[in-house]
């Protein structure tokens, strides 16, 4: 069996156990679970045997209008497997727990996340805006978030002939 056949076989397996789905696109694995599966997929994930996923490359968020999808790339430091996780969250309460207990290295993405788009991840040792300012009001990469035109913005200063 080859490596990707191999890693098939682990993803369907662990789609099993967490209600999952699998699909393939561009010739990457992806994952799709419920957010409340997002801890024991990644832990899956990152012990496969043989095959582990147990490199965070990026953590990034999609607002799909009815929900939210937090999505994990993964790969390997010993092979060339890849595999790319989406966690689903409820948009009225989008909360999912923090991966930093897993990879320290999630904790500016989620902070990231968080300030993008509200996401709170439960757990986080310092979840709190990284780019933007706390009075800020919002979160700019939603879907709902209104921002002015520039024509909105301008002022019109009225010009007078002859002064």
């Amino acid at each position: 069996m080859g490596n990707k056949e191999m890693l098939r076989k682990r993803v369907d397996e662990l789609a099993t156990k967490v209600n999952g789905e699998v699909e393939e696109s561009l010739g990457v694995l992806m994952l799709k679970v419920k957010g409340a599966y997002i801890i024991e997929t990644l832990n899956g994930a990152k012990n496969f045997p043989e095959m582990p996923c147990d490199f965070l490359h990026d953590l990034t968020a999609v607002d799909l209008g009815n929900h939210f999808e937090v999505v994990y790339q993964l790969s390997s430091l010993r092979g060339p497997q890849i595999l790319r996780v989406k966690g689903i969250v409820d948009r009225e309460n989008p909360v999912i727990d923090s991966v930093t207990r897993i990879w320290q290295g999630a904790n500016f993405l989620e902070r990231e996340a968080y300030d993008m788009f509200g996401i709170e991840f439960k757990g986080h040792p310092n979840l709190r805006r990284i780019y933007l300012w706390d009075e800020f009001e919002g979160y700019p990469l939603r879907k709902d978030y209104a921002t002015e035109s520039v024509e909105q913005r301008a002022v019109v200063m009225p010009l007078k002939v002859g002064d």
